[in-house]
């Protein structure tokens, strides 16, 4: 593989909403490629698809019938979270649970506010990605050593 697949396959497995960054940056470690530079890479890879979302998402909320959902589920108590500090929590700490582009179709189909999403997953691209960066290569060392064991 050459360096530049190496950075591909990080940057499309980043990208993709089913692995993350969360599998991104271990095999970017795994690849050897330098541990800041596949955070940096996957944290801003990251966000602009996040961004993406987020303003293409706010292009269907002019939807007719989509509106018409989201005003009708606005007074539940679970809007009422989001519009408060749950929208916060949940965009730094949701990544972990369930995964950015999850949360961000969620929070956006409930009709949070389009900046503050977009200030928030910046937030959330500054603090998840350092932390994942900083546990992966444990991460790696354990997928080494079940590699290891099925081989052995």
């Amino acid at each position: 593989m050459t360096p530049f697949d190496k950075w591909l396959a990080v940057v499309l497995t980043t990208i993709n909403p089913l692995t993350g960054r969360g599998i991104a940056i271990p095999l970017g470690i795994e690849f050897g490629l330098p541990v800041v530079l596949v955070a940096l890479v996957s944290g801003l890879s990251n966000f602009v698809l996040a961004v993406a979302m987020i303003l293409l998402l706010d292009r269907f909320g002019h939807i007719p019938w989509i509106k018409k959902y989201v005003e009708k589920k606005r007074g539940q108590k679970l809007t009422k979270f989001i519009q408060g500090k749950g929208l916060l929590y949940s965009v730094v700490f949701g990544p972990f649970v369930l995964g950015t582009f999850s949360v961000i179709l969620v929070f956006q189909g409930l009709g949070a506010d389009k900046k503050r999403m977009l200030v928030y997953s910046l937030i959330s691209t500054i603090m998840v990605t350092p932390v994942l960066a900083w546990i992966s290569p444990l991460f790696v060392d354990i997928f080494r050593q079940y590699k290891n064991l099925l081989r052995g």
